[in-house]
């Protein structure tokens, strides 16, 4: 179903928002990784609740040692998060294929995450994110990609010029806290906005040109950069809360405001290309 992933996004598109819905299908629902729906272990293999609850499908993952481990004691709410360990040289995604959507114009992606501190000089990397995918027909393609370098603590987006680079304001995270994270999928317009702890951080267009359908969210550990170091690059983060919705989902007004008054312009340079 799912072949390798690869390639890395152009022009800043302002996206036209139109009255805030109200959030009710989820496309994917993560239940905040919690018990009963999530037991300690393992997420390759558990129960992802879809299509609004209707129907379910088996987490699958692809690449090599890192790990994916629901665990107790660590969460942004309730008692369980997803724990992400990323292996050297191994760029590794966990999936949950959703198919058939968007019924109409957005789909948003929201997970929180805490990045650990990896104590690396001189290196880039490991992201730990969500990548978004069209993976029907015209081969994988991906939509967009958003998360934090762990390394630097920036997040860092995916730019279909320029690759994968800092938001333009220079945002960081602070380690061992958590933060949230939404991407909002315009396929009108194919494009893609970030925003970070409610605040929009960058717009762009989706990375490949071709995207029109969603088929799925993955979350991402992978290589940051191409060179030996940032491939060998280790860390640890958590993710919790991840929802998709087949809908508009903005932030609450006074973030809205905030986030208008930091609309993108213009073309972005990259630090660097994303190799692989």
């Amino acid at each position: 179903m799912k072949a390798a992933k690869s390639g890395v996004a152009i022009v800043a598109v302002t996206l036209l928002f139109p009255a805030a819905a109200v959030a009710q299908f989820k496309i994917l629902d993560g239940q905040g990784f919690e018990a009963p729906a999530y037991s300690p272990g393992t997420l390759t293999g558990q129960t992802a609740l879809i299509d609004n609850g209707a129907s379910t499908f088996a987490w699958t993952e692809f690449g090599g040692a890192s790990t994916a481990v629901v665990q107790l004691g660590v969460a942004s709410s309730g008692a369980q998060s997803l724990q992400i360990n990323r292996a050297a040289n191994d760029d590794h995604r966990w999936t949950a294929y959703t198919p058939g959507y968007p019924a109409n114009q957005y789909v948003t992606v929201e997970w929180d995450m805490r990045v650990e501190d990896p104590n690396l000089i001189g290196v880039f990397g490991p992201f730990f994110g969500v990548e978004t995918y069209d993976d029907m027909g015209g081969g994988v393609l991906r939509s967009g990609m958003f998360g934090v370098d762990a390394a630097t603590g920036e997040l860092l987006y995916v730019d279909r010029n320029a690759g994968l680079l800092p938001t333009p304001g220079g945002e960081t995270v602070e380690y061992g806290q958590w933060n949230s994270f939404r991407m909002v999928l315009d396929f009108q317009n194919n494009a893609y906005q970030g925003y970070f702890n409610g605040a929009q951080v960058f717009t762009t267009s989706f990375e490949n040109a071709g995207v029109d359908e969603f088929t799925d969210a993955d979350i991402a550990a992978l290589a940051a950069a191409g060179d030996a170091a940032s491939q060998g690059a280790t860390g640890v983060a958590y993710i919790d809360n991840l929802v998709v919705y087949d809908e508009l989902v903005i932030p609450e007004p006074a973030s809205l405001l905030l986030a208008c008054a930091g609309l993108l312009g213009g073309v972005l340079v990259a630090r660097r290309r994303r190799d692989g």
